[in-house]
């Protein structure tokens, strides 16, 4: 019952944050706090990271939520600090200087689908079951409840949230919850695609392009597009873009340094 980050075999500067929690990798309160722990070990220089489930072969799933019978009986101030601790995970996932593709595979639910919508990309199966089903243990959804409103819209949130009824992999991709869904047989080919098109980028332009977008949301529209000038300025400064701007004018592959 581990998370463990762990650089890709055969390209350094890609991760992968796996969870091993058992049966339906549902979140305890010690497992919330490794997941927390775990995500603030991923190295400083690593640009791509995955997050999934590392249950074997089988696509599996992510998390399907909390481990319920293990906060049954918390008093207010037991669930506020374990709240505190889950949105801390997932605002260290937001945080990452690291591009972060989240492998939801056949499921996603309730904090699941959070720590889901706290990563830049989701890739699910077509038949994958995601949603926030706390209203039916009656807890009410909001740790990423902007994310998702801004993901889907308001009314499309409202339903997810008032129903507690999942949506499917494919339903999700036409909402703009997940990026791709895509049968069972295709999933680990389409992930792998993904992570191997991020990878190929400039790992120095990859982080700096995921600190614009987190000025971006953080510091409004104005502030952002400040921070965005510099550092396209700053980009020119590096050995990085002139590789990738002269192999395009030369029709060739770029060979990135990271500098």
């Amino acid at each position: 019952m581990t998370v463990t980050v762990d650089r890709d075999a055969n390209t350094d500067h890609v991760a992968h944050l796996r969870m091993d929690f058992g049966d339906l990798n549902l979140l305890s309160p010690d497992a919330i706090v490794d997941l927390r722990d775990a995500i603030a070990s991923v190295p400083d220089d690593v640009s791509v990271v995955t997050v999934g489930s590392g249950s074997g072969d089988d696509v599996g799933g992510l998390t399907a939520g909390l481990k319920l019978d293990e906060v049954r009986e918390y008093s207010v101030s037991d669930a506020r600090a374990l709240l505190t601790t889950l949105y801390e995970a997932m605002q260290r996932v937001r945080d990452l200087d690291a591009v972060t593709v989240c492998r939801c595979g056949e499921y996603a639910l309730g904090a699941g689908l959070e720590l889901a919508m706290s990563c830049d990309f989701r890739v699910a199966t077509e038949d994958a079951a995601l949603g926030l089903p706390e209203i039916d243990v009656g807890l009410v959804t909001g740790i990423q409840g902007g994310l998702l409103v801004r993901l889907v819209g308001l009314q499309a949130a409202k339903e997810i949230v008032y129903t507690g009824e999942p949506v499917s992999g494919l339903e999700a991709e036409e909402l703009g919850l997940v990026n791709r869904a895509v049968p069972p047989a295709e999933y680990e080919t389409t992930v792998d695609g993904l992570v191997e098109t991020l990878a190929g980028k400039s790992p120095l332009v990859l982080r700096w392009q995921t600190r614009v977008f987190r000025a971006l949301r953080s510091n409004g529209v104005e502030a952002g597009i400040d921070h965005s000038l510099e550092t396209i300025a700053a980009c020119f400064d590096t050995y990085d873009q002139h590789e990738a701007m002269t192999a395009f004018l030369e029709k060739r592959e770029p060979a990135f340094e990271g500098r």
